[in-house]
Protein backbone atom coordinates (compact mmCIF):
# COMPACT_ATOMS: atom_id res chain seq x y z
CA UNK A 1 0.00 0.00 0.00
CA UNK A 2 1.14 3.51 -0.64
CA UNK A 3 0.20 7.01 0.49
CA UNK A 4 0.85 9.28 -1.18
CA UNK A 5 0.22 13.19 0.54
CA UNK A 6 -0.30 15.98 -1.70
CA UNK A 7 0.53 19.26 0.05
CA UNK A 8 -1.96 22.48 -0.62
CA UNK A 9 -0.77 25.52 -3.07
CA UNK A 10 -1.73 28.31 -0.65
CA UNK A 11 -4.45 27.89 1.58
CA UNK A 12 -5.97 24.43 1.77
CA UNK A 13 -5.51 21.14 3.54
CA UNK A 14 -3.61 18.18 3.20
CA UNK A 15 -4.75 15.68 0.50
CA UNK A 16 -4.05 12.15 0.93
CA UNK A 17 -3.87 9.38 -1.79
CA UNK A 18 -3.94 5.70 -0.52
CA UNK A 19 -3.07 2.90 -3.57
CA UNK A 20 -3.17 -0.45 -3.09
CA UNK A 21 -2.57 -1.71 -6.57
CA UNK A 22 -0.72 0.97 -8.16
CA UNK A 23 -3.96 2.11 -10.41
CA UNK A 24 -6.79 2.43 -8.68
CA UNK A 25 -6.91 5.09 -5.83
CA UNK A 26 -8.92 6.27 -2.23
CA UNK A 27 -8.40 10.36 -1.85
CA UNK A 28 -8.94 11.57 1.01
CA UNK A 29 -10.22 15.28 1.09
CA UNK A 30 -9.29 16.56 -2.19
CA UNK A 31 -8.60 20.09 -1.07
CA UNK A 32 -8.06 21.78 -4.60
CA UNK A 33 -8.33 21.50 -7.87
CA UNK A 34 -4.90 20.24 -9.13
CA UNK A 35 -4.97 17.30 -7.35
CA UNK A 36 -6.42 15.85 -10.63
CA UNK A 37 -3.67 16.02 -12.63
CA UNK A 38 -1.45 14.88 -9.84
CA UNK A 39 -3.44 12.03 -9.86
CA UNK A 40 -3.14 11.98 -13.80
CA UNK A 41 0.82 12.31 -13.62
CA UNK A 42 0.76 8.93 -11.30
CA UNK A 43 -2.07 7.16 -13.57
CA UNK A 44 -4.01 6.90 -10.55
CA UNK A 45 -7.79 6.62 -11.05
CA UNK A 46 -10.18 8.05 -8.26
CA UNK A 47 -12.19 5.60 -7.51
CA UNK A 48 -13.27 6.81 -3.95
CA UNK A 49 -12.90 10.65 -2.01
CA UNK A 50 -13.49 10.35 1.39
CA UNK A 51 -13.98 13.15 3.36
CA UNK A 52 -13.15 13.98 6.83
CA UNK A 53 -15.67 16.99 6.85
CA UNK A 54 -16.99 19.55 4.35
CA UNK A 55 -15.15 22.61 5.27
CA UNK A 56 -14.45 24.72 2.06
CA UNK A 57 -10.42 24.10 2.04
CA UNK A 58 -10.87 20.53 2.31
CA UNK A 59 -13.34 20.06 -0.84
CA UNK A 60 -12.02 22.59 -3.21
CA UNK A 61 -11.14 19.47 -5.55
CA UNK A 62 -14.30 16.83 -4.89
CA UNK A 63 -16.42 18.35 -7.47
CA UNK A 64 -13.46 17.55 -10.65
CA UNK A 65 -12.98 13.89 -9.13
CA UNK A 66 -16.72 13.54 -9.12
CA UNK A 67 -17.15 14.26 -12.58
CA UNK A 68 -14.52 11.77 -13.26
CA UNK A 69 -16.41 8.99 -11.96
CA UNK A 70 -15.44 9.20 -8.12
CA UNK A 71 -17.85 8.23 -5.32
CA UNK A 72 -17.72 10.81 -2.45
CA UNK A 73 -18.58 9.41 1.15
CA UNK A 74 -18.66 11.20 4.44
CA UNK A 75 -19.95 10.73 8.26
CA UNK A 76 -23.71 10.90 7.59
CA UNK A 77 -24.10 13.34 10.20
CA UNK A 78 -22.05 15.87 7.87
CA UNK A 79 -24.05 14.94 4.95
CA UNK A 80 -26.28 18.00 5.79
CA UNK A 81 -24.21 20.52 6.43
CA UNK A 82 -22.94 20.70 2.82
CA UNK A 83 -24.34 23.47 0.60
CA UNK A 84 -24.84 25.26 4.32
CA UNK A 85 -22.95 28.49 5.74
CA UNK A 86 -21.55 25.56 7.81
CA UNK A 87 -18.63 24.47 5.15
CA UNK A 88 -17.35 28.01 4.91
CA UNK A 89 -17.14 28.99 1.68
CA UNK A 90 -19.81 31.84 2.42
CA UNK A 91 -17.62 33.01 5.41
CA UNK A 92 -14.01 33.36 3.66
CA UNK A 93 -15.50 34.29 0.20
CA UNK A 94 -14.45 30.94 -1.86
CA UNK A 95 -15.78 30.05 -5.22
CA UNK A 96 -18.05 27.11 -4.40
CA UNK A 97 -17.43 24.32 -6.65
CA UNK A 98 -21.04 22.21 -5.95
CA UNK A 99 -20.75 18.31 -5.15
CA UNK A 100 -23.13 15.83 -3.87
CA UNK A 101 -22.86 13.23 -1.64
CA UNK A 102 -23.09 9.08 -2.87
CA UNK A 103 -22.66 7.05 0.21
CA UNK A 104 -23.03 8.04 3.87
CA UNK A 105 -20.53 6.06 6.28
CA UNK A 106 -21.58 5.33 10.29
CA UNK A 107 -19.52 5.38 13.05
CA UNK A 108 -17.48 2.29 13.31
CA UNK A 109 -18.13 1.18 9.93
CA UNK A 110 -15.60 -1.23 8.33
CA UNK A 111 -15.39 -1.10 4.12
CA UNK A 112 -12.84 -2.03 1.67
CA UNK A 113 -12.37 0.36 -0.70
CA UNK A 114 -9.95 -0.39 -4.03
CA UNK A 115 -8.80 -3.25 -1.85
CA UNK A 116 -7.82 -1.17 1.29
CA UNK A 117 -9.56 -1.73 4.68
CA UNK A 118 -10.92 1.28 6.11
CA UNK A 119 -12.71 2.13 9.30
CA UNK A 120 -14.84 5.08 9.92
CA UNK A 121 -14.60 7.32 13.10
CA UNK A 122 -17.36 9.82 14.08
CA UNK A 123 -14.85 12.27 16.33
CA UNK A 124 -17.37 15.40 16.54
CA UNK A 125 -16.34 18.87 18.05
CA UNK A 126 -14.48 20.25 14.70
CA UNK A 127 -18.19 19.93 12.97
CA UNK A 128 -21.26 17.66 14.07
CA UNK A 129 -19.77 14.90 11.80
CA UNK A 130 -16.23 15.32 11.51
CA UNK A 131 -14.54 11.48 11.38
CA UNK A 132 -11.49 10.29 10.98
CA UNK A 133 -10.40 6.99 8.48
CA UNK A 134 -8.42 4.26 10.37
CA UNK A 135 -7.05 2.45 7.70
CA UNK A 136 -5.48 -1.05 7.87
CA UNK A 137 -2.77 -2.46 5.13
CA UNK A 138 -2.47 -6.11 4.65
CA UNK A 139 0.57 -6.23 5.77
CA UNK A 140 -1.46 -5.47 9.40
CA UNK A 141 0.34 -1.32 9.60
CA UNK A 142 -2.61 0.76 10.36
CA UNK A 143 -2.35 4.36 9.58
CA UNK A 144 -4.91 7.27 10.81
CA UNK A 145 -6.05 10.21 9.07
CA UNK A 146 -7.31 12.59 11.26
CA UNK A 147 -8.79 15.92 9.13
CA UNK A 148 -8.82 18.65 11.49
CA UNK A 149 -9.72 16.50 14.73
CA UNK A 150 -5.84 16.19 15.88
CA UNK A 151 -2.97 17.71 14.66
CA UNK A 152 0.65 17.44 16.10
CA UNK A 153 0.54 19.45 19.29
CA UNK A 154 -2.83 20.95 18.90
CA UNK A 155 -6.53 20.62 17.78
CA UNK A 156 -8.83 21.92 15.28
CA UNK A 157 -10.85 24.93 15.85
CA UNK A 158 -14.27 24.94 17.36
CA UNK A 159 -15.24 27.98 17.01
CA UNK A 160 -17.21 27.60 13.63
CA UNK A 161 -20.51 26.27 13.38
CA UNK A 162 -21.44 22.84 14.41
CA UNK A 163 -18.21 23.04 16.77
CA UNK A 164 -18.42 22.13 19.96
CA UNK A 165 -14.97 21.84 22.26
CA UNK A 166 -16.99 19.37 24.43
CA UNK A 167 -17.84 17.02 21.57
CA UNK A 168 -13.98 17.19 20.50
CA UNK A 169 -12.57 16.65 24.17
CA UNK A 170 -14.76 12.96 24.16
CA UNK A 171 -13.22 12.45 20.29
CA UNK A 172 -9.83 12.72 21.66
CA UNK A 173 -10.71 10.22 24.54
CA UNK A 174 -11.95 8.35 21.47
CA UNK A 175 -8.72 8.72 19.58
CA UNK A 176 -6.60 8.06 23.04
CA UNK A 177 -8.04 5.13 23.57
CA UNK A 178 -7.14 3.12 20.20
CA UNK A 179 -5.04 0.51 21.06
CA UNK A 180 -1.03 0.79 20.10
CA UNK A 181 1.12 3.38 17.90
CA UNK A 182 0.28 4.52 14.53
CA UNK A 183 1.47 7.52 11.69
CA UNK A 184 -0.98 10.37 12.30
CA UNK A 185 -2.16 12.04 9.01
CA UNK A 186 -3.67 15.24 9.93
CA UNK A 187 -5.70 17.82 7.48
CA UNK A 188 -2.85 20.40 8.52
CA UNK A 189 1.05 20.71 8.85
CA UNK A 190 3.02 17.39 9.35
CA UNK A 191 2.37 13.74 9.93
CA UNK A 192 3.28 12.67 13.54
CA UNK A 193 2.01 9.46 15.54
CA UNK A 194 -0.79 8.46 17.90
CA UNK A 195 2.02 8.13 20.83
CA UNK A 196 3.72 11.17 20.23
CA UNK A 197 0.38 13.17 20.90
CA UNK A 198 -0.34 11.04 23.27
CA UNK A 199 2.63 12.09 25.48
CA UNK A 200 3.04 15.85 23.87
CA UNK A 201 0.01 17.61 22.74
CA UNK A 202 -1.39 19.27 25.80
CA UNK A 203 -5.35 18.43 24.51
CA UNK A 204 -4.27 14.74 24.64
CA UNK A 205 -2.70 14.85 27.94
CA UNK A 206 -5.83 16.49 29.47
CA UNK A 207 -8.50 14.16 28.35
Amino acid sequence: MEIITISPRGFGANTYVITEDGKNAIVIDPSQTRVESELLKRNLTPKYVLLTHCHFDHVGGVSVLQQSGAKVLCLEEEKSLIGTEADLFSLFGAPRMPYTIDETLKDGEERTFCGVRVQTLRTSGHTKGSCCYLITANDGGRYLFTGDTLFAGTIGRTDFPTGNIGQLRESLRKLSALEGDMPIYAGHNEETTLETERKTNPFMLDV
